[in-house]
C-alpha cells in the first residue's frame, strides 16, 4: 500500500542505494567526512530506514487503532533518530546544503507524524484511519527529504533516486 502522507517513508529508503565504497574516518572532531566516509554513513542511515519502512508497511496492516499509532509512534521516534544522525554529521561542503535538507525533512516528518497521532487516536478504526492517512496531502518533510536525496544523487553520493 502506497503511504502518500509520508513520502518520506519511502525516499528515505533511497539513502540504502547509497554506494558503500570504502571507509575513511573523519579525523578530528570538527573536521569533514570524505566523501567516502560521508557515503559509508548514508549507507548505514539507508539500512536503519529499511526497518523503519518495513514496520511501517506492516503497520499499515494493523488490525486496531493502538496497533496502528503504536507503529507511528516509532516511526516518527526513528525519523527524529536519523534526523538527528545525518544532522550531527560533518559532510564534504558540496553536500553541505543536501545534508541538511534531509535532516530537515527527517524531523519535520517525525513532527507531521507525531501532530497526526491525536487524531488518529480517535478513529473508530485502524481501517478508517488508514483511509485518513492516504488522503493526506504530501507533507512538507517529504519534499524536504526528496530534494535532498536529489541533490546527493547529481552529486554522486547516492546512486538512485526512485
Amino acid at each position: 500500500m502506497r503511504v502518500c502522507w509520508v513520502p518520506a517513508v519511502t525516499v528515505v529508503l533511497l539513502v540504502s542505494a547509497c554506494g558503500s565504497s570504502g571507509g575513511g574516518g573523519s579525523g578530528g572532531g570538527s573536521s569533514r567526512l570524505s566523501a567516502s566516509a560521508y557515503r559509508t554513513h548514508l549507507n548505514t542511515l539507508g539500512k536503519e530506514a529499511d526497518t523503519a519502512q518495513r514496520a511501517v508497511e506492516k503497520g499499515f496492516r494493523a488490525s486496531s487503532v493502538p496497533q496502528l499509532v503504536t507503529v507511528l509512534t516509532a516511526f516518527a521516534a526513528a525519523e527524529k533518530r536519523m534526523g538527528d544522525e545525518v544532522a550531527a554529521l560533518k559532510p564534504p561542503k558540496d553536500a553541505e546544503t543536501a545534508n541538511a535538507e534531509l535532516a530537515n525533512g527527517q524531523h519535520d516528518t517525525a513532527s507531521e507524524v507525531q501532530a497526526l497521532l491525536p487524531k488518529i487516536k480517535q478513529m473508530p478504526s485502524a481501517k478508517i484511519a488508514i483511509a485518513y492517512l492516504n488522503k493526506k496531502p504530501s507533507p512538507k518533510g517529504g519534499r524536504e527529504i526528496d530534494k535532498g536525496l536529489a541533490e546527493l544523487k547529481k552529486l554522486g553520493y547516492i546512486k538512485k533516486v526512485s
